[in-house]
């Protein structure tokens, strides 16, 4: 039975259960951000979302559900560090870090959900929905496309309309139906949430020297925020990734099918107990040993 791990979903108020990301799924996740298509990207990582977390295709995700599960995984697998390079005006370069485990307990405290009540409706609404994220590229702010993607269900005296059943197009179709003032007074709400949470910081990222911030993101988490949370725990360089993966094979004698199975933070460990051995191998050793294969540089953090 497969390890796994406990990941909070905000939007439904429990835990669900995670396996973990593999060396191989960390690899295509790191390609995926590559790529100029941002919606093949969306799908490729969303594939390996479900593949980490089936019971999601049963759950409505919002997008502060999808961040908990993707900073679970990096937490747990990659690297409980996040490490980050800033840019100053005048070109300096400097390095930023933060516990990701400080981020999880920021998108853990997002409570967008909400009731707006009127004489003849109910609507619940949390917030935008992860299957419709590719919707919103481009930066669409359509007012009915955030209502279809953001209400949980409608309820009146004769039916419930679960909104997790439709399309976007039929969603789009029950929003055009409702009366104007219900629609007016419903995106009045989700505004106020959405003020509420813009001045509520999920990151923020200072000159260590001016102390000035070259960086803020928010917690009322859109389109904008999301991906670039996704590309700050997961954009890394490729020739790293094959790096280390060449790294443990190569010298330290795992096979490729073993270390595409395991979490890059295992490999991690892995190559950290293969230097340990070697260098007590070499203060042991009097003479220059030629049968040890080692690689040209001491590279202890295997590139990520």
């Amino acid at each position: 039975m497969p390890f796994k791990l406990n990941a909070y979903l905000p939007s439904k108020k429990k835990e669900v259960q995670i396996k973990e990301l593999t060396y191989k799924q960390y690899r295509e996740l790191v390609k995926s951000l590559y790529n100029v298509d941002k919606k093949e990207t969306i799908q490729q990582y969303n594939s390996i979302l479900q593949d980490l977390c089936p019971d999601i295709s049963l759950l409505d995700l919002t997008y502060e559900d999808k961040l908990s599960l993707l900073l679970t995984v990096r937490n747990y697998c990659v690297s409980p560090d996040l490490k980050l390079k800033g840019t100053t005006v005048d070109n300096n370069i400097f390095n930023y870090s933060i516990a990701v485990e400080t981020l999880i307990k920021k998108i853990k405290s997002i409570d967008k959900s909400s009731i707006v009540n009127f004489e003849e409706v109910s609507i619940e609404f949390s917030s935008y929905k992860a299957r419709d994220e590719y919707i919103f590229i481009g930066n669409n702010k359509d007012i009915f496309i955030i209502l279809a993607s953001y209400i949980d269900c409608i309820k009146t005296s004769e039916q419930i309309v679960e909104f997790k059943d439709y399309t976007i197009e039929e969603r789009l179709e029950i929003i055009n139906s409702l009366p104007q003032y219900i629609v007016n007074q419903v995106y009045k709400s989700i505004e106020e949430m959405q003020n509420y949470y813009e001045k509520q910081i999920l990151l923020e990222v200072k000159n260590p020297i001016t102390k000035e911030t070259v960086l803020t993101l928010t917690c009322n988490i859109n389109y904008e925020v999301l991906q670039k949370v996704i590309e700050f725990i997961f954009t890394e360089d490729l020739n790293n990734i094959y790096r280390a993966f060449f790294n443990v094979v190569n010298y330290a004698g795992f096979s490729p099918e073993y270390i595409d199975s395991i979490t890059p933070i295992e490999a991690q460990v892995y190559w950290m107990y293969y230097l340990e051995d070697r260098e007590k191998v070499s203060k042991e050793s009097t003479t220059n040993n030629s049968n040890l294969s080692l690689p040209a540089a001491l590279n202890k953090e295997l590139g990520f």
